[in-house]
C-alpha cells in the first residue's frame, strides 16, 4: 500500500498483515480487526498529519506477471482545491 498526498509519498506499507492476523491481534490486545478498519485508522492519522492536503491517492500492488503498482483510488476536497487554485 502506498499513500500519496499532494504528490508526496506519505505512507508506504510493504506488506499488510492477513486479516486473520489482524483479528487475532485485536482479540488479544485490542485494535483494528479488519483491513477496512486498519485503512480508516491510517487515513485518520494521515488526515491529522497533512491537514493542508487537497488530493490523496491510494496505490496497491496487483499480482500479475510482472506485478505492478496501480492507483486504486484518488480523492480530493473540492472546496480546498478551488480555494487553492483561486
Amino acid at each position: 500500500l502506498r499513500v500519496v498526498v499532494e504528490g508526496e509519498v506519505a505512507y508506504w506499507g510493504l506488506l499488510l498483515p492477513p486479516e486473520e492476523d489482524l483479528r487475532a491481534h485485536a482479540r488479544a490486545w485490542g485494535g483494528v480487526s479488519s483491513w477496512e478498519e486498519w485503512l480508516l485508522e491510517r487515513l485518520g492519522f494521515l488526515e491529522e498529519a497533512f491537514p493542508q492536503a487537497v488530493e490523496v491517492e491510494l496505490w496497491g500492488v496487483w499480482a500479475g506477471n510482472p506485478p505492478r503498482l496501480e492507483r486504486l483510488a484518488r480523492v480530493w476536497d473540492r472546496a480546498r482545491r478551488e480555494v487553492r487554485n483561486a
